[in-house]
């Protein structure tokens, strides 16, 4: 079942958060549910904390310059 609510939010949160996230507002709240209804807990996952998104943005420069690139010998997994 669906239900459609509607709610006022300030147009410049929207856009913080959009520009933040990369998420549009509504896929943002979207996520959100999904969380709390899987067992998550009310909160923002890590993945989206400063510092990690500091670090991916590092990460990314770093592949796309090819800055820090080791090769390494595949992990075999047993199943």
């Amino acid at each position: 079942m669906t239900e459609t609510m509607s709610f006022t939010v300030d147009s410049e949160d929207v856009k913080t958060f959009e520009e933040k996230t990369g998420l549009k507002f509504v896929d943002g709240i979207k996520l959100l549910m999904d969380n709390l209804k899987y067992g998550g807990e009310f909160g923002l996952d890590p993945f989206w904390s400063e510092e990690n998104q500091s670090l991916l943005r590092k990460i990314y420069e770093d592949v796309k310059h090819g800055r820090n690139m080791h090769e390494h010998e595949l992990i075999e997994v047993d199943e």
